[in-house]
């Protein structure tokens, strides 16, 4: 969904029915991306509490790292990043190696490896 409006909307009922929920914290972190400026923090927040509480995932550090470069902190997406490609636990990797690629433009770092992976393991990826 590409509408911040409409987005804010649900997340606002989902915040009214459980605050704490930790698919209500995700869908918040997601919605502030979205909104950026002084809301990218507050997804950096929530991604940090969340990986404290229930141990870091690829979804969490991927979404960590997208804060990360809304925010310019261009390097600590990348270890985010790299740490949530060597997780072992079975997971596609296509977000994490779409991620990789464009932060890897930013760095101005050879990201073509990344691509290449991408397009060998997840063809159909929207990249």
């Amino acid at each position: 969904m590409d509408r911040a409006d409409h987005s804010k909307k649900i997340l606002d009922l989902m915040l009214a029915k459980d605050d704490d929920a930790p698919l209500t914290s995700i869908a918040q972190a997601w919605v502030n991306i979205h909104l950026g400026g002084e809301h990218l923090q507050e997804a950096q927040y929530i991604f940090q509490e969340l990986g404290d509480r229930f141990n870091w995932t690829p979804k969490l550090l991927n979404g960590s790292a997208v804060a990360s470069m809304a925010m310019g902190q261009y390097e600590e997406a990348e270890r985010m990043l790299m740490e949530a490609l060597a997780n072992k636990d079975g997971t596609k990797k296509g977000d994490t190696l779409a991620n990789l690629f464009t932060n890897s433009l930013h760095l101005n770092k050879a990201g073509g490896k990344y691509l290449q992976q991408l397009k060998a393991t997840e063809p159909n990826h929207p990249l």
